[in-house]
């Protein structure tokens, strides 16, 4: 007789280890147009609110990449960036962050469960990096939009715990 629960957990097990993906999730030897067509699917890894927000401060303050950032954002957003001529100057009078060296991550201690078909998310970013070598932390709300389909950066917070050196 077939022991069939045993014969279905076996398939389940099978069909679940087949769904993986084998290859590493990032690569630094991608060529320049796989990586655009990677950007351009449907499915891509920073159709997420707060992934984009990430790659739009990185863009900005580490790359130094005012037009990736452009992509990032909404028109309101893009025609502010316009304004300014650097990345860095966006970074230092825009935002009032200025880093040689920084590391950005998502606070997610509190976040809320956003329902599956919204278009409006709010994201709360860490800046944690150097300047002259002195430690700064900085916090950024992100308020992100869903456009065409796809999450970008409309209005930036202040740091709310930031404090004056009076």
């Amino acid at each position: 007789m077939v022991n069939w629960r045993s014969m279905g957990s076996i398939a389940a097990v099978v069909l679940l280890t087949a769904c993986g993906d084998p290859t590493p999730a990032t690569t630094t030897d991608q060529s320049e147009p796989a990586m655009q067509a990677a950007a351009g699917s449907a499915a891509t890894a920073t159709d997420s609110p707060e992934l984009t927000a990430v790659d739009f401060f990185k863009a900005l303050l580490v790359e130094n990449d005012i037009k990736e950032a452009k992509r990032h954002a909404v028109p309101s957003l893009k025609r502010v960036l316009d304004g300014y001529a650097s990345a860095k100057a966006v970074g230092r009078t825009l935002l009032n962050m200025s880093f040689d060296q920084v590391e950005i991550t998502i606070e997610d201690t509190n976040k809320n469960v956003r329902e599956f078909y919204t278009d409006k998310a709010d994201v709360m970013l860490i800046f944690t990096g150097k300047k002259n070598d002195e430690k700064i932390v900085n916090m950024r709300m992100v308020k992100m939009e869903k456009h065409n389909g796809k999450w970008m950066v409309a209005v930036i917070k202040d740091d709310p715990f930031a404090r004056t050196k009076i």
